[in-house]
């Protein structure tokens, strides 16, 4: 296979790889050659993550082959391949150099992107059609990186309808209108339950032209749980692939609506949301039995608690445990992890100041998010961090 110099493509080794090793690996053969597969679902359902602005058009724009639209964002981001950042998007332009170097996805259009992200309104929203050689529409919802603020609007769903969910179903309805092909819609994290959530209240008339929704280690329902009882949802249901890393945190939030598949991640802790370090053998997950203890205690205490709580009350509770991770002055979960002394203090004196009945509870869960840091480089303020809660907590 000839490629463009400006998307070279190196070898690995396909056997416990990531899926950027698959791309290179499976990239030569065509969606005719190798039918569309689960790791294909998870490249285009990663690519929203990309900053589209000024490259791709949104609705009424025409459309342009990513191929073309790589070479765009590389004139307009020169620099995009060598900025250092921990952040779980961080992968996002080698993915696309990757995808427009294949002969799987070069050929493939990109069209009607669209993205609203306001601190203010606590909302961010985005999303892309890819339309593959297979004729088959992806839509891709954008999930949550590892700012705070998305992290936030995740555990909001617990007690409300949030923003980029009405979103999500207009975005689906406005791009369906006057087609008639099928389609998949995916997305990894926030954007994983946004395909499920739009796909479970569309017009039905669109909703019998999907093949498959797919969500990478997103949130269940809270709010809108009753949807799962709908006979919409119900049909949609066989449709519905969800996948998840061993240590979940942000998949088990809330009430899922399908048995996951357990991925095996090369990282530790929160990070393994990061899906680039989802494991793979060949073109399939590397797959585990089950979630381990760290999951698995997060999500038997967010059941109970919640469960307990009012709608009013799981408010309460969601801005007071942010508002410890606010204190801290990071705007990103990945930079906490190298949090310095001064924000440590500060996330020990906000939790002390929360004397609510959310107070013990908030506490638990921030001890329980940071002390699988503990294995990770730069976290010996986090290691003074949870020290200082087991001993409030055993006052």
């Amino acid at each position: 296979m000839q490629t463009s110099n400006i998307f070279p493509i190196q070898v690995y080794n396909h056997l416990m790889s990531n899926f950027l090793d698959y791309l290179t690996w499976r990239g030569d053969l065509t969606l005719e050659q190798d039918p569309f597969n689960d790791i294909d679902a998870l490249l285009l359902s990663t690519l929203s993550y990309v900053d589209f602005s000024e490259v791709v058009p949104t609705f009424g724009g025409g459309k342009i082959k990513l191929k073309d639209a790589a070479e765009k964002f590389f004139e307009l981001h020169p620099d995009a391949d060598r900025e250092v950042s921990k952040e779980f998007i961080s992968y996002g332009p080698a993915l696309l150099r990757g995808l427009a170097g294949s002969a799987r996805f070069g050929g493939a259009y990109l069209q009607n992107y669209v993205d609203d992200s306001d601190v203010g309104r606590e909302i961010q929203f985005a999303a892309v059609e890819i339309d593959t050689s297979d004729g088959v529409s992806f839509f891709s919802y954008r999930g949550t990186d590892d700012k705070i603020v998305g992290w936030k609007e995740d555990f909001n769903l617990s007690y409300m309808t949030v923003p980029a969910e009405t979103e999500a179903v207009n975005y689906l309805h406005k791009a369906m209108a006057g087609k008639r092909g099928k389609l998949r819609v995916g997305g990894h994290s926030k954007g994983g339950h946004l395909a499920i959530y739009a796909a479970s209240v569309a017009n039905d008339k669109f909703v019998d032209r999907i093949i498959n929704i797919y969500s990478f280690d997103g949130p269940g329902f809270g709010y809108n749980k009753e949807i799962m009882l709908t006979e919409q949802f119900k049909s949609i249901k066989p449709r519905i692939k969800k996948f998840i890393p061993q240590t979940s945190i942000v998949g088990r939030l809330l009430t899922n609506a399908v048995v996951p598949v357990i991925v095996r991640s090369n990282e530790q802790g929160i990070m393994q949301h990061d899906p680039l370090s989802w494991q793979l053998e060949g073109k399939v997950f590397e797959t585990c039995s089950s979630t381990d203890n760290i999951s698995d205690a997060f999500d038997e205490s967010m059941t109970i608690w919640l469960n307990g709580m009012s709608m009013d009350d799981r408010k309460v509770f969601v801005d007071e445990l942010f508002s410890v991770f606010e204190a801290s002055g990071c705007e990103t979960l990945s930079a906490m992890t190298k949090v310095g002394v001064m924000g440590t203090r500060k996330m020990i004196i906000r939790m002390r100041q929360i004397r609510n009945d959310s107070g013990e509870k908030v506490r638990a869960l921030v001890k329980m998010f940071f002390v699988n840091f503990n294995a990770m480089p730069n976290s010996g303020n986090m290691l003074g961090l949870v020290a200082n809660i087991t001993r409030n907590d055993n006052k």
